[in-house]
């Protein structure tokens, strides 16, 4: 059994340092014993990947293949149609085993939860991480929706009270780099070795990806 299992998903397109910085932020705070990294297949709010999805699965491989409580699952990309993040929690609950499952997401993305596919079953199957940054908190709408002053917590201890549906919030997370301005970068030829881990730089560059 997996006591305390992270998830976080994502198009990964390509997983750069933030990504992997706030996984293992995830893993050091909550003390889980296992974080998923799960690549959107089909995403149902936003454009499609640049890389297809095999090349995104290599690169996801070779950005966690140093941390032991990391690991890429392609379920997403298995699955027929689109990616909803409710089905992939459902089906974890159901198939992993675990005692208590922590969706780690940005608060970017937390604040467009409640445009999300059943969006209120979300916080029935699972606790919500969100990392932001200070100049960026949670959306007054969005935080009323989801009952966020009686949700939230302050500690991990707090956070694995009870089974599901607390929500703990570090507003302090600086990882500021996005996959965005990783293929900006490498579109306009510039050095990107501060974003992206050495093997997945080397990847991109044998396959020419986003050029």
């Amino acid at each position: 059994m997996t006591g305390r299992l992270g998830v976080y998903g994502g198009m990964f397109d390509p997983v750069h340092n933030g990504h992997i910085a706030a996984a293992r932020t995830a893993v050091a705070e909550l003390g889980l014993d296992k974080l998923l990294l799960i690549p959107c297949a089909n995403p149902n709010h936003r454009d499609p990947a640049t890389a297809d999805s095999r090349q995104r699965l290599q690169m996801l491989e070779l950005a966690t293949a140093d941390y032991r409580r990391l690991e890429v699952d392609d379920r997403e990309i298995r699955r027929q149609g689109l990616s909803y993040s409710v089905d992939t929690l459902a089906e974890l609950q159901e198939s992993e085993d675990c005692e208590q499952l922590v969706f780690v997401l940005g608060m970017d993305s937390f604040n467009t939860l409640t445009q999300w596919h059943q969006w209120q079953s979300i916080l029935d199957l699972c606790h919500l991480l969100v990392l932001g940054r200070q100049q960026s908190g949670p959306d007054a709408d969005t935080a009323r929706a989801l009952e966020l002053d009686k949700r939230r917590v302050e500690t991990a201890d707090e956070l694995f009270s009870r089974a599901v549906g607390n929500i703990l919030m570090f507003e302090d997370f600086n990882a500021a780099v996005s996959s965005t301005e990783v293929r900006s970068a490498l579109r306009m030829n510039e050095d990107t070795s501060t974003m992206l881990n050495e093997k997945v730089q080397l990847y991109i560059e044998d396959n020419r990806l986003y050029r």
